[in-house]
């Protein structure tokens, strides 16, 4: 394998293991968002607020790779789709947070924790999804490059 493939699958492994830690951390917020709705769990929830909040690393940080992988490298068309998904996560997002600190009416809170389940719901499942196919095809893919490969002939 040349070492340019080399260099672009280890970026691509980088990538896809931030898409993935994206999709779990934020399908772990949506769990319990969800479980918060139906067991109200009071002051004890604010947990939530920090995992929310640190969930959005992995995703800027898979955000940004993707990004540049797009910008430097060939078009791939699933990290243009993880890219695609991290961006109306985050654009989503801003619109909630906007949303809620403009708003004065609190009859809209159910609106809103909807909002806040439904969307990073799909983009979890969806992320994590796109991850675990490119991680799932790369195992299948690799024995086959090695024996495609010619045998050097010895000294």
């Amino acid at each position: 394998m040349p070492a340019d493939d080399l260099h672009r699958r280890r970026r691509l492994d980088v990538i896809f293991g931030l898409f993935l830690a994206s999709g779990v951390t934020v399908g772990a917020v949506c769990l319990w968002a969800i479980w918060d709705w139906v067991y109200p769990q009071g002051e004890g929830a604010f947990g939530i607020l920090y995992l929310g909040v640190f969930s959005f690393v992995p995703s800027l940080l898979a955000w940004l790779a993707g990004g540049v992988h797009m910008f430097m490298a060939s078009r791939d068309r699933d990290v243009g789709l993880g890219v695609a998904l991290t961006t109306a996560h985050l654009v989503c997002w801003l619109l909630v947070i906007g949303i809620e600190l403009l708003r004065d009416d609190p009859s809209w809170s159910w609106a809103m924790r909807i909002a806040a389940i439904l969307e990073p719901s799909l983009y979890g499942v969806g992320t994590t999804a796109l991850a675990v196919r490119w991680f799932w095809w790369r195992r299948r893919q690799r024995p086959m490059q090695v024996a495609a490969q010619p045998v050097r002939p010895r000294p």
